[in-house]
């Protein structure tokens, strides 16, 4: 029985051992991350400064919209935003170390490819939702007038940023590898994410210069967020009248539910990808 006892005792400390490592090793390539990004300087202040611009222009050509319109469009650019940040920068640090030839150091190292994913998702996940928030203090700035829904707005907004983040820096991962070149894969997950900005109406903020009609602009990785946290964050009253809806606003649970099986979806397949090519191992970790 004292033999038994010791044996899980063992076992045990040698799983809290290897949580502890994942997470120092998690920790270590988000503080990278992050410190890349701040060395950075000129691509930090673009990635943070380029959606808020953006949206400056968006209102000065839609002079005598609505406050509340002007909500509904900085959402919808802080969203290309925060798309932005994910597919460039997660990206052009992802070929920066695969031209540097650092995965092949990695190899031989005991490293966990799914925690260096993890580390690198958490530091994006930071950047984008400063250039996403810069866009929301530029729209204030302009007049541009928010109201939550109720007090669960704040969790689900929260939420689906991170789901939604998640998601994009996996659409970034095929590009790199497919890419081997940083330019090329730079100038690739910049086209992603404009173009699909550009043909789903400002990312589904405003149905009426989308290419793609009806409901399923509640259901593509990039228009559901929009449009769920436009339906968190701007007044309820007014969504006819802007112009984003019909379709119908997606407010009901199944919705972030939706978005939270994409972003499932998309991690499982990041962490594939990165362990079997990145790596060179099996199909996980």
């Amino acid at each position: 029985m004292a033999t038994e006892v010791e044996t899980v005792s063992e076992t045990e400390r040698e799983a809290d051992a290897g949580w502890r490592v994942w997470l120092e090793q998690a920790d270590a390539f988000t503080r990278r991350s992050l410190q890349e990004m701040r060395n950075s300087e000129i691509m930090l202040l673009w990635v943070l400064a380029f959606p808020a611009f953006m949206y400056s222009l968006q209102t000065v050509q839609g002079a005598g919209t609505t406050a509340t319109a002007d909500a509904s469009a900085s959402i919808g650019i802080g969203v290309l935003g925060s798309m932005f940040v994910c597919l460039f920068v997660f990206g052009n640090q992802l070929a920066t170390d695969l031209e540097d030839r650092r995965y092949v150091a990695y190899r031989s190292m005991p490293i966990s490819s799914s925690a260096e994913l993890t580390g690198r998702m958490a530091a994006g996940i930071v950047l984008a939702a400063g250039a996403f928030t810069a866009t929301l203090v530029a729209g204030l700035a302009t007049g541009a007038s928010y109201g939550l829904r109720g007090p669960e707005s704040i969790p689900i907004v929260l939420v689906a940023g991170v789901l939604t983040c998640l998601i994009w820096m996996v659409v970034a991962i095929p590009f790199v590898i497919a890419a081997g070149n940083k330019q090329v894969a730079t100038v690739a997950t910049t086209f992603v994410a404009v173009t699909t900005f550009i043909l789903t109406g400002i990312n589904g903020a405003v149905p009426a210069q989308s290419v793609i009609d009806g409901p399923v602009l509640n259901y593509l990785p990039n228009t559901l967020p929009t449009r769920l946290l436009i339906a968190h964050l701007v007044p309820a009253e007014s969504w006819t009248g802007l112009g984003i809806a019909p379709p119908a606003m997606p407010t009901g649970p199944g919705f972030l539910a939706l978005l939270a099986i994409y972003a499932v979806l998309a991690v499982v397949a990041g962490t594939v990808l990165v362990n079997r090519m990145l790596y060179d191992q099996g199909w996980w970790p």
